[in-house]
């Protein structure tokens, strides 16, 4: 089983770096850039499915279920943006699921959760001049489920929370891209690294 992650973990690498490289190619194939950046995430799903094979737990296959859904919407966010942002949302949606299958959150939770919504409150009201008015509510209820994700993660074992507050961390300064006149590739990787290996520990925690 440590070789089979060790090799998934390696080949995730190789596929986002493939991605990265496609995408800035000035006549790129966007059919094998999207298959690279899926073919990234699918490397999480592999692991998820050995864990939740591995266990059994009815928590874990809901977890590997929202692993699959976002690996569907790394491909239809490079399509339709607003379809694959919604297709993400599921993938959160499971995860909560998951979570709340795992572990009853507490108090923790709740306080953690009330903390992150006030600073996603914030951050809206303060750069609401920058998002598009049909993109805003929408944006601001994805925003509300990552806060409810992280919150709950924080109930399960550390990794659970690191993988989470890495996929919110790479939404964040995905959605800070977005704002910006120059896009930063530095960020853009930061951004895109964060996601990839939050997804991998979220996946590994089901077997670890």
């Amino acid at each position: 089983m440590y070789y089979v992650i060790c090799a998934a973990f390696i080949a995730m690498i190789g596929f986002y770096g493939a991605f990265q490289h496609l995408k800035r190619q000035p006549k790129r194939r966007k059919a094998l850039t999207i298959a690279c950046k899926c073919a990234a995430t699918g490397m999480a799903v592999l692991v998820g499915v050995l864990g939740a094979a591995r266990s059994g737990l009815p928590s874990n296959w809901v977890m590997t279920a929202g692993l699959i859904a976002c690996m569907l919407a790394d491909g239809l966010l490079c399509v339709r943006f607003m379809v694959g942002g919604a297709v993400f949302a599921v993938g959160h949606l499971l995860y909560i699921i998951a979570f709340c299958m795992m572990n009853r959150p507490g108090w923790g939770s709740l306080a953690l959760f009330i903390a992150l919504i006030l600073l996603a409150t914030w951050l809206f009201s303060r750069f609401r001049t920058r998002v598009n008015p049909k993109r805003f509510f929408p944006a601001y209820a994805y925003a509300t489920v990552l806060c409810v994700m992280v919150a709950l993660a924080a109930a399960q074992r550390p990794m659970f929370l690191a993988g989470a507050a890495l996929f919110a961390f790479s939404d964040a300064t995905l959605a800070y891209l977005g704002m910006m006149e120059h896009r930063s590739r530095r960020l853009d990787n930061i951004s895109l690294g964060a996601y990839f290996t939050g997804q991998f520990l979220l996946a590994l925690a089901l077997i670890i």
